[in-house]
């Protein structure tokens, strides 16, 4: 991805969120504003080769928590809370004992205006929750809301009429998902394969990925599931085989924020029923054509990444 089209991705979200100057700071190669309360950080990395490839990573960032007790009760409580993702990951800062909520799309050369567009969605999708849940999760984590103010205009006291997009999102997933069982059939005989084997059902992809020997992890693409809030559109979940651990899930979404391998749209949590994973959720309002199968390829990625993190040779 060439600088051009980096800065024509940034100028292309801030349009597209119709952010204005008076609560903006920042260009270059990223920006903060504030929709409301809480500030939103949007940051370009510097280019990195990974498997031959130059590519950028675009973090997505919002401030949701400070004051955050790092506890094994907040990391079961994150775990828990990640389980819903959609686009973006809740995750602690130790150091700095706040939670935010955090996404990255990998942009290279061939993806970006795709990944842009998945950027966008995050970005909106991601401001929106944290001004809508704070206060309650401050009460829940017995934590304060991370509330700043632009540098030279202090608090933003009447919020961004963005605010509201999830409305859209919710009017989009009224109808049948776009990701269709068609779609998700063809998956299977996607080359270069991914996977040791995958079979397909109605509305659903199910592979297995190498991990350890004689345990595989597991990868499902289902269309028919339905976000409480979101309605209809993609889950993607990532399986590994993992003792169910919070601080192992705190940990994987906490090396996400650094350097992931792929695009991190979604969050590591705990389920008591399926245990360790990875899930993400696209709203129908995100969909794109070829999309599934680079969510595929990107979850394969994430798969050798956790492994080579949590069991280097």
């Amino acid at each position: 991805m060439n600088p051009e089209n980096e800065a024509a991705l940034l100028n292309f979200i801030i349009d597209r969120l119709q952010i204005e100057n008076d609560w903006f700071e920042g260009r270059g190669r990223g920006f903060t504003w504030w929709a409301g309360a809480l500030a939103q950080r949007l940051d370009l990395s510097a280019p990195r080769d990974l498997h031959g490839v130059r590519v950028t990573t675009l973090h997505i960032q919002t401030d949701l928590l400070s004051d955050v007790t790092p506890t094994n009760a907040t990391w079961q409580r994150l775990a828990s809370l990640n389980r819903f993702a959609t686009l973006s990951a809740y995750v602690a800062d130790v150091e700095a004992r706040t939670v935010r909520l955090h996404a990255s799309v990998a942009l290279t050369a061939d993806n970006w205006p795709m990944a842009r567009a998945l950027a966008l969605h995050a970005a909106a999708l991601q401001v929106a929750d944290a001004h809508a849940e704070a206060a309650e999760l401050a009460r829940v984590f017995g934590a304060a809301v991370n509330a700043t103010g632009h540098p030279s205009r202090g608090r933003r006291e009447q919020p961004d009429e963005m605010l509201g997009v999830v409305e859209v999102y919710q009017q989009r997933g009224q109808d049948a998902s776009p990701f269709s069982t068609e779609e998700l059939a063809q998956l299977v005989h996607v080359e270069p394969r991914p996977w040791l084997m995958a079979a397909n059902e109605p509305e659903r992809l199910i592979a297995d990925l190498a991990f350890a020997a004689g345990q595989p992890a597991r990868l499902e693409l289902d269309a028919s599931v339905l976000h409480p809030a979101l309605g209809s559109g993609l889950q993607v979940r990532l399986l590994i085989p993992v003792e169910a651990d919070a601080t192992i899930a705190q940990r994987l979404n906490a090396n996400e924020t650094v350097h992931p391998d792929a695009h991190q749209l979604g969050a590591w949590c705990v389920d008591d029923e399926r245990g360790l994973g990875y899930t993400q959720f696209i709203p129908s309002a995100a969909y794109a054509p070829e999309l599934s199968r680079a969510l595929v390829y990107h979850a394969a990625g994430r798969n050798e990444w956790a492994r080579e993190l949590l069991f280097p040779q």
